[in-house]
Formats: structure tokens, C-alpha cells, sequence
């Protein structure tokens, strides 16, 4: 045998090898592809009916970890893998119905509820009847979350109130506004409604003029962030809180002008504080809103300093020439029902045993939610237990889509 012979026996070897591994990859990639589409043709069964898709990708995000009742989401493609909505797996306890596991789609921007069903009813009795459900898609049809129930509502705070009102106020609608910017850019402003002698609304926002958009919305969009809960959120519990307790001394602000009383709230409240005690001021001598307002237009066109055209308050007839706004505001005297919770995770103020909304929907604020529908008659927990599930899944896809930091 000669070398010729052996080197061409070695060649055929690795030829062989080569070969037989090539062999081996391709059925490696057949199986591997073959698995592909045996799992896509289960997800195509197990999911096409909420929204149909081409492919369906289940997300490895550790924005889950923040979510515990989200067990799984998939993001859906069409055959031009352009993404088409989501798939939400939703599974929570709640305290009306107990366990509720739910399955929704919902479009690609993450807003609008486009499909649901709700699972594991085999096991226990049916929450509603096939002509109940039809009814509810009716009315989700399309729906914008997070959603309430038209029954969720802003009630009259000025008929569950506990503290007595400050002394001196008149009714009317007070404005009062930051003089420059703060160091975020924004210019704060608060507004205040007075009622029968009781504060019962207040809004506290901010202007940029660079932007001509409002921190409240910036935060809703995700352009201004702050530790916690969303901005406007903590706005929004801060006036409802104020509403009920009516005094700004009752805030609880501390030194660092943070404060520890109102669930959910870690932003600086100062600001905030001193444009309420400026409408208290102004109802006091109804200085309105309007009046405020057309002082500020004058001053514009003028060229006045604003320390020019906004009065100092006076008290008025009906109180003592020589009293100062810390006498007229009294010791709030809570009535028999104490307030036991105020702004609690569902925003709640209970009493004598019964709970009101106060504020939020699934402890997101009110003013966050974008449908309301009706719901089944004579099944408003049932109804309220899914579109918790709903909102759930709005809450992920809010942090998921960075809406929120």
C-alpha cells in the first residue's frame, strides 16, 4: 500500500464525518423546525380564537416579576411578522369571587380589549351564562383599559365627610399658580371648588410651556417619571385626601416635605401645600378663579410683577378684623364613624362597615380610566372580578411598553 492510497482513505474518511455531521444538523434543524411549527399550531389552537396570528411568542421580560397575577403574555405576529396585539394570561384571587383566571387580547399599542374568555370553569359553577358573556363583549368591544364600572364613580364627598370644614371659606371656584417654574420646567397650579362653606374638589397640576403638555399627562405618556406610583396618580390621592381631611395641616408634612399618612404618595408635597393655603386665602375673600385669572391677563398687558396683582386676603365681614388665618382654621372633631381607611390600595373610604370608592378603580386613579360599561345586572362583583383581570393585564402592559418607568 502506498501513501497515495492512505491519503486518499483519509480523505474519504473526513468526507464521511463531514457528511454524516452535515446529515446530523440538518436533521437536527428539521426536528428543531417541525417543533417550531408543532408549537405554533398548539398556540394557533390554544390562542386563535382571541386573536389570530402567524406566530405567537411568549415574552421572557422581568417586567413579569413585578406581576405576579400575570402568569403569561404573548406577543402575536401576521405572516409579515408585523406584531398584531398581545395574548394576557391573567390569574388573581379576588375578595368577591374568589379565583378568577382570565384570557384576553388586546391590541399591539397595549389600549384597547379586543377578545376574553374566562378558564377553569369546569371546576366551579359558571360566573356567567353564555348569553351573559355575549353581553359583556358587547360591551367590551373595543373598550380602552383600564375600565371601570359605571357604578364606579366619584361619590359626593361632602356626604361621607368626617372632619369639620375650615372657617371663613366661600363657595366658589379659587385658583392659585406658581409664579415661575420648578426645577423640573413644569409651572404648578392648583385649583380648588368650595361648596356650602366645604372644600369639595381640588386639582393640582403643572404647565410646561416649552411642551404645551401637563406633568400629569407626561407622566400618564412616560415623560416624566417619579419614584412610586405614576405622577399624576399620586396628584390625584393627594386632592382626594385633602378633600375628606379639608385642612392641609392634616397632610402630615414633614420636614423634608414628604409625607408618611397617605398610601401610595412619595413625591414632595410643599408645593402643593402652599398653592392650597393660597385658594383657601382666596375663597376666604372671593377672590374666584376668574377674577384671578383676568388680574394675571391685565398684569400680562400691562407688565406688572405678579407681586403687583395678587391681592393679600383680608378677612372678611363675617370674621374677626384681628383674626389670623391659623385661628380661623379649627381642630377637626371626627364624627361617631372614624375614617378607617383613607386612599388604601383601592382608594377606598370605609365607615360604619360599608366602603366607598373614592378615587381609583384596582388602585388606578379615576382620572386614568378610559371606559366604563355596565356590566351584568345583578352580577357587579362578577363583572367587577373580570375587569380586575383586565386591568391587571393593563398594568403590566403599561410598565412593558414604558409608559411608566
Amino acid at each position: 500500500m502506498t501513501k497515495s492510497f492512505f491519503r486518499g482513505l483519509t480523505w474519504r474518511a473526513i468526507l464521511v464525518v463531514l457528511l454524516s455531521f452535515a446529515f446530523l444538523l440538518g436533521c437536527l434543524g428539521y426536528n428543531r423546525r417541525k417543533g417550531r411549527e408543532a408549537k405554533q399550531k398548539h398556540y394557533q389552537e390554544e390562542y386563535g380564537s382571541l386573536l389570530l396570528a402567524s406566530t405567537y411568542n411568549e415574552l421572557d421580560t422581568d417586567v413579569l416579576d413585578n406581576h405576579p397575577d400575570v402568569k403569561k403574555v404573548f406577543a402575536a405576529y401576521d405572516e409579515n411578522e408585523r406584531l398584531v396585539g398581545y395574548i394576557v394570561d391573567v390569574q388573581m384571587e379576588t375578595d368577591t369571587v374568589g379565583l378568577i383566571h382570565t384570557q384576553m387580547s388586546i391590541s399591539e399599542n397595549g389600549e384597547n380589549i379586543l377578545d376574553f374568555r374566562i378558564l377553569d370553569e369546569a371546576e366551579n359553577e359558571a360566573l356567567f351564562t353564555p348569553q351573559e358573556l355575549e353581553t359583556l363583549r358587547l360591551q367590551l368591544d373595543g373598550a380602552r383599559v383600564p375600565i371601570g364600572l359605571k357604578k364606579e364613580v366619584m361619590v359626593d364627598v361632602s356626604s361621607k365627610v368626617e372632619y369639620d370644614p375650615l372657617l371663613g371659606l366661600h363657595d366658589g371656584t379659587f385658583y392659585a399658580r406658581a409664579p415661575e417654574p420648578a426645577k423640573d420646567g413644569y409651572i404648578d397650579y392648583c385649583e380648588m371648588e368650595v361648596r356650602g362653606g366645604r372644600i369639595v374638589r381640588v386639582t393640582w397640576d403643572a404647565d410646561n410651556d416649552q411642551t404645551h403638555t401637563t406633568r400629569s399627562e407626561d407622566s400618564i405618556s412616560g415623560e416624566y417619571r417619579v419614584s412610586g406610583n405614576l405622577w399624576a396618580e399620586q396628584s390625584y390621592r393627594l386632592s382626594s385626601y385633602l378633600v375628606v381631611v379639608q385642612d392641609p395641616v392634616k397632610l402630615g408634612m414633614k420636614s423634608d416635605a414628604k409625607t408618611e399618612i397617605i398610601d401610595g404618595v412619595t413625591i414632595s408635597i410643599d408645593t402643593f401645600v402652599e398653592l392650597v393655603n393660597q385658594c383657601i386665602q382666596y375663597s376666604r375673600t372671593s377672590y374666584t378663579k376668574d377674577q384671578y385669572l383676568k388680574d394675571k391677563q391685565d398684569a400680562v398687558e400691562t407688565g406688572e410683577s405678579d407681586s403687583e396683582v395678587t391681592p393679600t386676603p383680608v378677612p372678611t365681614d363675617d370674621t374677626e378684623p384681628d383674626a389670623t388665618y391659623s385661628e380661623l382654621t379649627p381642630t377637626p372633631k371626627p364624627i361617631q364613624n372614624e375614617i378607617e381607611v383613607i386612599g388604601g390600595e383601592d382608594g377606598v373610604v370605609s365607615g360604619d362597615a360599608t366602603n366607598v370608592l373614592s378615587d381609583s378603580v384596582d388602585g388606578i386613579p379615576m382620572s386614568e380610566i378610559r371606559s366604563n360599561i355596565d356590566g351584568i345586572a345583578g352580577k357587579q362583583n362578577e363583572s367587577a372580578a373580570l375587569l380586575s383581570t383586565m386591568n391587571q393585564a393593563y398594568k403590566f402592559m403599561r410598565e412593558y411598553l414604558n409608559w411608566v418607568g
